[in-house]
């Protein structure tokens, strides 16, 4: 693939590149979504500097515990265990956004639907990010559409055929945001686009691990990642209780008024 891109004799790492267009493109569609909902940003504006801090402080815990990397190096940024996990990061937003709703009185469904679909627009960047980085690729096959990594510089450098698992994900989100969008234009109900989002992309995640040929660490059957993947599919399962029980209690509301 094309790990990096040059320009002027300067090499920028393509997955760079593409995650830095997924971040235009999903804070785009963050701005036109809370528009079509009449959604003021000022929210997230006043609780910015909050969930950076939480979320990048998950993620890095996310990726100790994803790598089994000493305790020693949670501040050691620079190094090679210096990077961050996506699905740690995503639990410590989930719960800061819960816990910040909760105090100043916002809808949580409401900013669950929209934060949501801008991280699925970020993802599909991601994925094809790490598809022209050769990384989290997959396992040996025989499929006609198996890719092989024979640039050097590539992380996964293979000239065996593996699963394109960076191109099944990015599909697979692709596909999902599509029809969380569909559903977010044509509903008035707050949470079915993040909840939906939520489930199945950690479903999806959780079973595209089973084809990673990526170096991983180990718990018992599954790879470490599953587990956090596992992890978000409890929580978005935890939501749909929530909000039916909402609902319940609002029809009820509604009989005893009347």
């Amino acid at each position: 693939m094309f790990p990096f891109f040059e320009i002027a004799g300067i090499f920028i790492p393509t997955y760079n590149i593409a995650l830095a267009i997924g971040i235009l493109a999903g804070a785009t569609q963050l701005f036109f979504a809370a528009r079509r909902k009449r959604v003021v940003l000022r929210f997230l504006a006043d609780n910015f500097f909050t969930f950076l801090i939480v979320t990048l402080f998950c993620a890095r815990l996310g990726e100790i515990l994803l790598h089994n990397y000493a305790w020693l190096e949670f501040f050691s940024l620079g190094s090679k265990s210096g990077g961050f996990n996506f699905f740690g990061g995503s639990i410590g937003f989930l719960v800061t956004l819960g816990v910040l709703t909760r105090k100043f009185n916002e809808n949580f469904f409401v900013w669950l639907d929209l934060i949501l679909l801008m991280v699925a627009v970020v993802l599909v960047f991601h994925h094809l990010g790490t598809f022209l980085a050769g990384s989290a690729y997959g396992i040996q096959t025989m499929l006609p559409w198996g890719v092989t990594f024979t640039n050097p510089d590539a992380v996964g450098y293979s000239t065996i055929p593996i699963h394109p698992t960076q191109i099944y994900a990015a599909i697979v989100t692709l596909v999902f945001f599509v029809t969380a969008f569909f559903v977010f234009k044509n509903t008035t109900k707050a949470g079915k686009t993040g909840v939906f989002l939520l489930l199945t992309l950690s479903l999806a995640y959780f079973s595209l691990d089973f084809l990673r040929g990526d170096s991983a660490v180990v718990f018992g059957p599954l790879r470490a990642s599953q587990y956090f993947t596992l992890t978000l599919a409890i929580l978005a399962a935890a939501l749909v209780v929530k909000m039916k029980q909402s609902a319940h209690e609002a029809r009820s509301g509604e009989l005893d008024i009347n």
